[in-house]
């Protein structure tokens, strides 16, 4: 985003004319206005000395907020505890293309304009302070929202106090960004608001949104995807005590890009409380075609896979000429690894609330995309963008899902029908039964092998089609990447991303091949893998604007080392086996170890102890909180159920058949954050891939047998040989 952006200065009085065109240079205090001040797009200061931090980015339970509140407090001088946040509406024209969040981004994109803009407004309070005072501006200093004197400390102006003067000043051209060394807040552990509103049930999440004469709604949508709706008799759901209407919703179509769209064909109820509509909804008798997908399921779709890795593949990317180094003399080593359908089972059901007014359209939602949202919402009701008004209050979960806008669009539709605000809420087994999720995968590996088995070349083909992005490829083995694997005709479910996206297959079969290559060249698995980031060259990443660093191995290196030090790597206990893996996504590096024990068939994992390189850690209790929530989430993908498809129709329904790792089944979690002054990159998703791969490495050091498929059932140890 262009700096002018930021640093527009928009002072509103309450008849919201720019102050700065008529105030005096100064005033007195007591000829001094109520004022809101709002210097930049991050924050308004008000004569009462009410400080707020807007804050630009989704809060989804991840610590966002509380990271760049953080930030705001320490560059600005503003106590945390005293500073109010507020969670700004989607919006282009305030924070231009940065404003969704997903790929772990939420602080790191907009941590050096957050820092420049509250440096300036810093220096702007402090300016205005010193001319009531009379003295050089370096005289002065920002703290806990007052300007102090040097010299008489006890002189004092709060914010409030100076911005009749401070409104009127020109943004300065050169800002001088606080030292390290004097942060109050930053690289410490802090307990947020989001974590106080959590614990005290006052979350604003807006499933508790509630307007005047609005709708309640509960959709029957149809079981299969691209199946469409035959007919349906309502007569014995109006007869529920406060249901109001009932209405066909048609499908829309998803979008170019995938994000947008997507609607199923269903049928709403509408109704004055939730519950009226969720009977009604039961009460409803509908005869749906579930079309083509009506007749597949999951193992159809890994067939389909099979076929099209089957078919003559050009090389897409081809890294050191790895294609070359597959002479004919030489042994090629080949490995498959699958991982299934897995839902994004978010504890706060997806729901949203919106008022079509005709002229124009107002949103409550918890998304991830507000902008997106945005754009498709205008898009889709033929609004002005400027007529479309996004609210983004905390969510309860994300982990992609909410980046899509399907279950917006379903309020925006039956509110423009009905030109009342309406509330869709999906139930449970909603969010799990007719939703969007992360794709079945299916990935390809082969090595060329010289004479003591050591790995000159690799190809590969499955879910990612090039090395650069979130998943960058850091070794220094030549390496071929083919075009991916599509189903041949359509997708049997609609995509959502997961966290991590295609970084959790990737990493699946990615760790899990280096770790069967080093055993082929029969060397430790963390020394393999150390050599090979010896000489690995840094690769190049380009997926602006969520990517914008390139890849270093030395600091993937960095943590495999660390790792082995911290897991006590080879010095374990009689029947407890460990394995490794080692991940870069984004632009942050994570090393782990898994200590895993096999006993009848069962794995049981007992430690997980992980090294993080996530440059200057913001929040290092908030960083913990993520990678220990990360290695659950890709435990529960490792050991329990999945999502699978008979006949088009998903099988599991709720949390009793997609059962989640429990508390007592988690093992202990050994966090290590690498000291780093680069600047902040992300933590919520780095941690996933990594934690299959690293569980079935240790599996194979207890077993001797090799496991390349999740989730890991008994019957897989059973059967598979050594």
């Amino acid at each position: 985003m262009e700096r002018r952006h930021f640093f527009k200065i928009s002072t509103w009085a309450g008849g919201g004319l720019l102050l700065g065109t008529y105030l005096p240079l100064a005033c007195s205090r007591d000829q001094t206005p109520k004022l809101d001040w709002e210097p930049n797009f991050f924050i308004r200061i008000t004569s009462d000395n009410t400080v707020t931090f807007i804050c630009s980015q989704s809060e989804l339970g991840q610590g966002t907020s509380t990271g760049l509140a953080m930030v705001a407090a320490d560059e600005l001088g503003v106590s945390i505890d005293q500073l109010q946040i507020e969670f700004a509406q989607a919006s282009t024209e305030r924070f231009g293309d940065l404003q969704d969040t997903g790929g772990s981004n939420g602080l790191r994109i907009v941590w050096p304009e957050l820092r420049e803009a509250m440096a300036t407004t810093r220096a702007l309070l402090i300016v205005a302070a010193a001319q009531k005072w009379q003295i050089a501006p370096e005289d002065c200093y920002c703290e806990d929202s007052h300007i102090y004197r040097k010299d008489q400390p006890e002189q004092k102006w709060a914010f409030g106090e100076v911005l009749d003067i401070a409104a009127t000043l020109p943004a300065p051209r050169d800002i001088q960004l606080k030292d390290p060394s004097t942060f109050k807040y930053i690289g410490k552990p802090v307990i947020g608001r989001k974590t106080k509103t959590a614990i005290s049930g006052t979350t604003p999440y807006s499933i508790n949104k509630k307007l005047p004469n609005m709708l309640y709604a509960g959709i029957a949508r149809c079981p299969v995807w691209e199946g469409s709706l035959v007919s349906f008799d309502a007569n014995e759901a109006l007869k529920i005590p406060g249901v109001v209407e009932v209405l066909e919703i048609a499908p829309t179509e998803i979008q170019s890009t995938d994000y947008k769209g997507g609607v199923r064909p269903g049928v709403a109820v509408l109704a004055q409380n939730t519950w009226a509509a969720f009977e009604g909804k039961k009460a409803l008798k509908i005869t749906w075609d579930t079309g083509k997908n009506g007749t597949k399921s999951s193992a159809d779709i890994i067939h389909e896979l099979a076929e099209d890795y089957a078919t003559e593949s050009k090389v897409n990317v081809d890294l050191d000429k790895a294609t070359s180094l597959f002479r004919s003399n030489n042994k090629v080593f080949s490995a498959m690894y699958d991982a299934p359908f897995q839902a994004n089972a978010c504890m706060e059901p997806l729901n949203a609330t919106a008022y079509h007014r005709g002229h124009k359209v107002e949103i409550w939602a918890g998304t991830q995309a507000p902008k997106l949202t945005r754009d498709r919402i205008a898009e889709l009701t033929g609004l002005p963008l400027a007529a479309v008004t996004v609210n983004n209050p905390p969510s309860g979960g994300g982990f992609g899902r909410r980046y899509f806008c399907d279950f917006i669009e379903e309020a925006v539709i039956l509110s423009e029908k009905l030109r009342q605000p309406v509330k869709v809420t999906w139930s449970r087994e909603d969010t799990f039964l007719t939703s969007k999720y992360h794709p079945i995968t299916r990935d390809y590996w082969q090595a060329s092998l010289d004479e003591n088995n050591y790995p000159t070349a690799i190809k590969y083909r499955g879910t990612v089609s090039r090395p650069s992005g979130f998943r960058c490829y850091p070794y220094s083995i030549p390496m071929a990447f083919y075009p991916f694997l599509k189903y041949k005709e359509s997708w049997l479910l609609p995509r959502a991303s997961w966290r991590s996206v295609y970084a959790h297959p990737w990493g699946l079969g990615l760790e899990s091949f280096m770790d069967e290559l080093a055993h082929k060249a029969q060397e430790d698995p963390i020394q393999f893998r150390i050599k090979m980031l010896k000489k690995a060259p840094i690769r190049e990443q380009k997926a602006l604007p969520w990517v914008g660093d390139d890849l270093y191995p030395a600091k993937l290196k960095h943590t495999l080392e660390l790792v082995a030090e911290k897991s006590n790597w080879g010095q374990t206990e009689n029947g407890i086996f460990q394995g490794v893996s080692a991940m870069s996504y984004n632009t942050s590096y994570i090393a782990m170890v898994a200590d895993v024990s096999v006993n009848d068939n069962q794995v049981k994992v007992h430690q997980v102890t992980a090294v993080i390189d996530c440059g200057l850690a913001v929040n290092p209790s908030q960083v913990k909180a993520q990678i220990e929530g990360s290695i659950i989430w890709g435990l529960t993908a490792t050991l329990k159920d999945a999502i699978t498809v008979e006949q088009g129709h998903v099988q599991q329904s709720n949390y009793d058949s997609y059962d989640l790792l429990r508390i007592q089944e988690a093992p202990h979690i050994d966090i290590h954050i690498v000291t780093s002054n680069d600047s902040p990159s992300g933590t919520g998703e780095v941690g996933v891939p990594g934690v299959a791969p690293a569980v079935l490495n240790a599996v194979f050091a207890a077993t001797g047998k090799r496991i390349r498929q999740i989730p890991i059932r008994p019957e897989l140890l059973e059967n598979t040989e050594i």
